[in-house]
């Protein structure tokens, strides 16, 4: 019997761990980009959610704090998959409010064609 997988009601960005992981290191934003060679505003735009981490900088990442590039990966996948499912639900939601708005007696069915209303 398969099990149905339960996803999280929040999507956190790869910056909010990689800020917590500088502050709980005793590192700097400043201290991180020269230890990557990366310019301070790339390294303070992924720590604020305004840039991706892509291939390149999760390799520089884990060479600068001795974890793996594919953690970094997945923390970006699991975000942008997290956004992708909570906006899905959302929109499934406003989906469901809409149509239980609309009349039964209005709602037309699956193979059915509306009669015009006689005068």
């Amino acid at each position: 019997m398969a099990t149905e997988r339960t996803w999280p009601d929040l999507a956190i960005p790869p910056g909010d761990v990689l800020a917590e992981e500088l502050e709980a290191r005793g590192l700097s934003q400043s201290r991180l980009a020269q230890l990557m060679h990366r310019p301070l505003q790339a390294i303070n735009e992924i720590v604020r959610g305004r840039k991706r981490i892509t291939g390149d900088t999760a390799l520089g990442l884990a060479e600068a704090l001795g974890t793996s590039a594919e953690l970094w990966m997945r923390l970006e996948a699991d975000y942008e998959l997290n956004k992708a499912r909570l906006a899905r639900s959302r929109r499934g939601r406003r989906s469901v409010r809409l149509a239980s708005a609309i009349p039964r007696t209005a709602a037309i069915r699956p193979g059915t064609t509306r009669k015009p209303a006689e005068a």
